[in-house]
């Protein structure tokens, strides 16, 4: 049988089609992708673990099962928009996410060779299983050059309690005659990297709260001391300073250097060895029970060792500090008194009455305030009712509630029942001290009143008009209805219509009904404080813009600052997410999981690391073009954020 070429060019393009169209569907199912930032790590590190539900349409968050090995963090999440085209040697690919991006920190807890267990989801009544991913867990060779020790001055804490967590590093001194000199002095343009989770408010658990922020913390113990080589004397810690901005202009890294003291420690062999010692510490307060865990903590690079022809010859180090625990436990039950009122701090009670006089029956109001610092929006209403001279004498009703700054205040209305009393009780309230670990019960004082009995009224005070006889005389009358009527005019039909009726109650049903849903509206929009800040992103950059100009003849750094603020706080505003600390590297990864061009990508981190290097004078570039730039920078980011967001 003849098959003619028109015949087979329609099939062909049929069968393309097809194809085409299975590919497609194929494309568009949905799927787990787990990427990992890297498969090998030391002891201590972590790995940036992301799982994407792809072709997903209102999915619910993996099930991480399995994962023992790993302390687990959540990063937070973000939606995915995205399609990326890349054209190599010709060859076009396509790239579509479209879904959920949820990301994660992992902590391997040991060292070895294994897997990172596969992600399931529930997607559509089925189960996804993403895939495993090996990785490599270099454990820290023995070594006596760098001694890692972190510890806290409690391990048992009450919530609002205050603790310490100290780091202590003891580098061994420089050989020879070199040993009067700093051991972080001899990195040259290279210093060594010291990773502290809990110097990083970002990774410090959302009921934990530092006392003082990380930036009041390390800004005193930047390095100013010099090395050798032009380098400085100190430590990198947390890639502060944005590694990017440094590498490119070449002035090194900024470092940091804590208080040190010298001092001697004995090995496993019994001699005597002399170390630096340097100390960073930090305050916690918990505002919650719960364990809270700090660390692991890293450092490595390269130490001075030997001296040998006057040469001094290094060692390449890494040092890990295992991880410490602190518990923050309930408060006793035991001692518990029946007053206590759910403050945990330090707190006093004041009371005031109105009026302070009345009769019997009158209402009056009592007001009870507490001040002090703890969990003051813990604090509940005494339940005065349980107080035998308020029962006895008072009638009281629930308190109202209110909180005023540092201070709870309870309302409470109540109606004297005798003209025999005299004063108003104390009130106690107790509360528990942490830094004592006791319950404290504190009063109110006690409030004079003058209670007088109700007055009765006599019948001439309720008839007061003396009836005449030229009055009509008011009788009892059991004819009814009529009895007021002499003119049956007068009377009006009473029948009632039903259709009238019905139609006002059904406009007033759907008034309220079309009420209703403007009020949640207007409450579901104007209280999402996420959306709020998305659709005032650009006003608030605009601001920080103003911050900028008005410091910048008088404080470089404020005006640095303001800069920086107005395009990260852009681009956290409209991803609805917070931008403290965003480096340029964060700025752009939700650059480009919006889909952001690659060129405005790039600019931004190069303007957000040029002001980086600027703040610590690492470039010359003057406020004046910075600024100049940073206006073009944010109205373009603006317009093309607001499109895709």
């Amino acid at each position: 049988m003849q098959i003619s070429a028109r015949t087979l060019m329609a099939s062909s393009l049929v069968l393309l089609q097809m194809a085409a169209a299975s590919l497609t569907c194929a494309a568009q199912e949905p799927e787990i992708v787990v990427e990992v930032d890297q498969q090998q790590v030391y002891e201590g590190e972590s790995i940036t673990y992301r799982i994407t539900l792809n072709h997903v349409e209102n999915p619910s968050s993996p099930k991480l099962s399995g994962f023992d090995r790993f302390q687990v963090e959540s990063l937070g999440e973000q939606s995915l928009n995205s399609q990326q085209i890349t054209i190599i040697n010709g060859r076009r690919s396509e790239i579509i996410r479209r879904g959920q991006q949820y990301n994660y920190r992992l902590t391997p807890q040991q060292a070895g060779q294994f897997n990172i267990p596969a992600p399931t989801a529930e997607v559509e009544g089925r189960t996804l299983k993403g895939r495993e991913i090996p990785i490599r867990v270099i454990a820290p060779a023995d070594q006596d050059v760098v001694l890692l020790k972190m510890t806290s001055n409690k391990t048992t804490v009450y919530p609002m309690q205050s603790f310490t967590v100290s780091l202590t590093i003891g580098v061994q001194q420089l050989p020879g005659e070199l040993s009067d000199r700093s051991p972080l002095s001899v990195q040259g343009s290279d210093p060594v990297s010291l990773s502290v989770p809990w110097l990083d408010d970002d990774q410090v658990p959302s009921d934990l709260a530092p006392k003082i922020a990380w930036e009041d913390v390390m800004n005193p113990l930047i390095s100013r001391s010099r090395g050798g080589r032009g380098s400085s004397d100190g430590m990198r810690v947390n890639n502060i300073g944005s590694q990017s901005a440094f590498s490119i202009f070449s002035r090194g890294a900024m470092v940091f250097l804590p208080p040190s003291i010298r001092t001697t420690r004995t090995n496993g062999n019994g001699d005597s060895i002399p170390y630096v010692e340097y100390t960073f510490e930090r305050e916690f307060v918990p505002q919650a029970s719960g364990s809270f865990s700090f660390g692991p903590v890293t450092m490595k690079g390269m130490f001075g060792t030997e001296l040998s022809d006057g040469k001094l010859n290094g060692e390449q180090v890494y040092a890990v500090a295992k991880a410490i625990t602190v518990v923050a436990q309930d408060i006793p039950v035991q001692g518990r008194p029946s007053s206590f009122c759910g403050g945990i701090g330090v707190f006093n009670v004041t009371a005031s009455l109105t009026p302070a006089s009345a009769s019997v029956g009158d209402p009056m109001t009592l007001s009870l305030r507490v001040r002090g610092e703890g969990t003051l929006a813990d604090v509940r209403p005494p339940d005065i009712s349980s107080i035998p001279e308020v029962s006895q004498f008072f009638r009281t009703y629930d308190a109202t509630e209110a909180t005023q700054g540092n201070a709870r205040e309870f309302t409470y209305s109540l109606r004297p029942l005798s003209a025999d009393v005299q004063e108003f009780p104390a009130i106690p309230l107790s509360y528990f001290d942490v830094e004592n670990e006791k319950y404290v019960t504190v009063s109110t004082a006690v409030i004079p009143v003058a209670v007088v009995p109700a007055r009765q009224l006599a019948v001439s005070d309720i008839v007061s008009q003396q009836v005449t006889s030229a009055d009509k005389q008011l009788e009892v009358s059991d004819a009814g209805i009529f009895a007021n009527h002499t003119n049956l005019q007068n009377l009006r039909g009473s029948e009632v219509s039903l259709g009238r009726w019905l139609a006002i109650w059904s406009g007033m049903l759907l008034a309220y009904g079309l009420a209703s849903l403007g009020i949640v509206r207007y409450q579901r929009v104007h209280s999402d404080l996420w959306e709020r800040r998305r659709r005032s992103a650009k006003l608030r950059a605009a601001e920080s813009l103003t911050t900028a100009e008005q410091h910048q003849s008088s404080g470089k750094k404020e005006c640095l600052d303001a800069m920086n603020h107005a395009v990260t706080g852009l681009i956290a505003d409209f991803n609805r997410i917070s931008d403290a600390g965003m480096t340029s590297q964060d700025a752009a990864t939700r650059l480009q999981a919006t889909g952001v061009d690659l060129s405005l990508q790039n600019r931004t981190t190069d303007f957000l690391d040029t002001c980086d290097a600027a703040r610590y004078g690492a470039t010359d570039n003057s406020t004046s073009e910075l600024l100049q730039e940073c206006r073009l920078l944010v109205s373009d980011l603006g317009r093309e954020l607001e499109k895709r967001c």
